[in-house]
């Protein structure tokens, strides 16, 4: 049994499907099935329930998994210790972002990495924030950015500049409320805007939970003009007059600010978050990966 078949088995194991674990691996399903009943047959349990539509693992293969899991990441481990015995000039960097964050974090921070480690091919994990605490756990990424809470039983965190959340409302709907342009804002009362229409993010998403939070704690329930699933799309929104969106303040400054909206702090402690860097606890840390945590946490 070799590195190569516990990986196989191990994405076998992920996605049960022989069909797409084949293409992903760029073999033919024959000889990923021969892999697979290899090292069945060397450890002497079938792993996967091939009787069973769709396919499913057996107990065994419960067991196999999440050990053999452990066993592919230790090794990862002690190749990256072993690395660092030379010059740390070549390498990959993996970092675990959302889309969003990735939009005004990474491409400066990609190009500061890439002129000192000239070598370093960064590659850019964007998924949920749910997934990365996740993978970030199992320790598929060199690091990764998230919000609290995290479980800091299995990684270590490193805190970054506080989210500041603001809202963005175009000038058409103001009303009585102070206009605020050039990125300039105000702080206004929930029940101020309670009448306003909405663009929020959809159910599940850290934001929304902070617009339902927010809501009912001030016991106001907006209309929803529209729901999306980023924060690039309710920025457009925004900008488009659809409705007010619920956004972080880094992002916008990160955009090309546009006149006809003001921004507004609301009155509660509900409207800000921790982001924070997290690795795996234990985890090796190449010369390159803690290279970018400096970056990010000293980019005020």
């Amino acid at each position: 049994m070799n590195t190569k078949q516990i990986q196989y088995a191990l994405a076998l194991s992920e996605t049960l499907s022989f069909s797409q674990v084949a293409e992903q691996l760029g073999i033919t399903q024959p000889a990923l099935s021969k892999q697979i009943q290899n090292i069945e047959k060397e450890l002497g349990v079938k792993l996967f329930d091939r009787n069973h539509s769709p396919l499913t693992l057996t107990p065994a293969g419960e067991y196999f998994a999440r050990n053999a899991r452990e066993l592919v990441y230790k090794e990862e481990q002690l190749r990256k210790a072993l690395s660092q015995f030379s010059s740390g000039e070549n390498g990959r960097l993996v970092i675990g972002v959302t889309p969003f964050r990735s939009l005004y974090l990474m491409p400066e921070l990609v190009k500061k990495i890439r002129s000192r480690y000239p070598g370093v091919q960064v590659s850019l994990q964007e998924t949920t924030s749910s997934q990365l605490r996740k993978e970030a756990a199992e320790g598929k990424y060199d690091l990764a950015i998230v919000n609290l809470p995290v479980d800091t039983s299995l990684l270590d965190v490193t805190p970054l500049e506080p989210d500041i959340l603001a809202l963005a409302v175009h000038n058409t709907m103001t009303g009585d409320l102070p206009a605020a342009n050039d990125g300039q804002y105000l702080t206004v009362d929930f029940k101020q805007i309670q009448n306003l229409p909405f663009v929020v993010l959809s159910t599940g998403q850290e934001l929304r939970q902070l617009f339902d939070g927010l809501c009912a704690a001030a016991d106001v329930y907006p209309p929803i003009a529209a729901e999306v699933n980023g924060v690039t799309s309710a920025w457009a929104m925004a900008r488009a007059g659809v409705g007010v969106a619920l956004l972080p303040l880094q992002f916008v400054r990160s955009q090309h600010f546009d006149n006809n909206l003001s921004l507004y702090i609301v009155k509660s402690n509900l409207y800000s978050r921790q982001p924070v860097i997290v690795t795996r606890r234990g985890q090796v840390r190449t010369p390159y990966a803690d290279f970018a945590i400096r970056l990010l946490t000293e980019r005020e």
